[in-house]
């Protein structure tokens, strides 16, 4: 019974982390083609990370146990898939500085306030070893596999002549799938 829990979790956190390589990529692309000045780059990033830590601490305060008790553990866990669709949807029509603003935002304190806190409670039922081996091989296999997954994607969808609304395309159907686990 472990062995298909885990490779669930597995596979969550193998498409979360190609959606936020993809995502990456078109952030930086786009941030690249709205920003010329490196320092203003800095300083978009700076902003944009303290809006996410400002919202994340905010939500964890006030919403993170309400909405795990009143959605349940499975359907917590679906939101940033659901939203990663909204978003990539977003960015294929719109490959605007604003649109990865609010997506890239959205996904990260959904992710931080909410998804992280679920998938934690996912291990709850599990002894301590297994617990340990558990997030080791996810920490270690699904997430830097995921990585590696998403860049080599993205350098071939590339290759394939895919701009970044034929990627985002691709991020959203690959949040669709990522919704099922």
């Amino acid at each position: 019974a472990r062995s298909p829990y885990l490779l669930g979790v597995c596979g969550y956190m193998l498409l979360y982390t190609v959606g936020s390589t993809f995502l990456y990529f078109l952030q930086a692309e786009i941030v690249g083609q709205a920003i010329s000045d490196s320092a203003e780059r800095t300083a978009y990033f700076a902003q944009v990370d303290m809006l996410i830590n400002a919202l994340t601490l905010v939500l964890q305060l006030f919403l993170t146990g309400r909405a795990l008790g009143a959605l349940g553990v499975g359907m917590t866990l679906s939101l940033l898939p659901l939203m990663s669709v909204g978003g990539f949807l977003t960015l294929s029509l719109t490959p605007v500085l604003g649109a990865v603003v609010v997506f890239q935002v959205a996904r990260r304190v959904t992710n931080f306030a909410l998804s992280n806190p679920a998938r934690e409670v996912l291990f709850v039922p599990l002894s301590r070893e297994d617990k340990y081996k558990a997030k080791n091989l996810i920490d270690t296999f699904a997430y830097r596999a995921g990585d590696q997954v998403g860049a080599f994607g993205h350098a071939g969808l590339v290759a394939l002549g895919l701009a970044a609304s034929g990627i985002a395309w691709v991020g959203a159907a690959l949040s669709l799938l990522w919704i099922v686990l």
